[in-house]
């Protein structure tokens, strides 16, 4: 599958458990219901861009790029997509102490991906989000990159 679409989302939460916290920021991201398939750091050549994730039914599979952070104090979650010279794109996650340092580091990465690739960088999208344990202890962060596959817009 190569995917023809992706879209940036983030969201954070807090929970009575990590799982939860963890259940609740992909709730808060607009993905809970879907199974989300760990994939590597590649954007696909004139991959588009969806302002947020199409409709779909709860289960479906879909491939993300997923940074993740749950703990019992201050977290962060990050993710940078760079796109190359050469029409695809280069995608890192992180997480941190807070929002700038994640995106700080997802940037430090997508530029080094570049070097390795001897490419230029185009343009750097970057998402990331924190969250703080509040009356719950446990706290979750989660910035994802959806690659969708052509034919699912709304």
């Amino acid at each position: 599958m190569l995917p023809r679409m992706y879209t940036v989302v983030s969201g954070s939460a807090t929970g009575p458990t990590e799982v939860s916290a963890f259940d609740a920021a992909l709730a808060d991201a607009g993905v809970a219901d879907l199974n989300l398939v760990p994939v590597s750091s590649i954007l696909p050549p004139d991959a588009i861009r969806l302002p947020e994730p199409p409709e779909m039914t709860p289960g479906t599979t879909v491939h993300a790029v997923l940074a993740k952070a749950v703990d019992e104090e201050k977290v962060a979650a990050a993710v940078a997509v760079a796109h190359l010279e050469e029409g695809y794109g280069v995608i890192s996650e992180r997480t941190g102490p807070d929002a700038d340092t994640a995106e700080e580091l997802a940037l430090e990465d997508v530029e080094a991906m570049a070097e390795t690739r001897n490419s230029d960088i185009v343009e750097v999208e970057i998402e990331s989000t924190e969250a703080e344990p509040d009356d719950d202890p446990w706290a979750s962060a989660v910035a994802l990159v959806l690659l969708l596959p052509g034919g699912t817009e709304r």
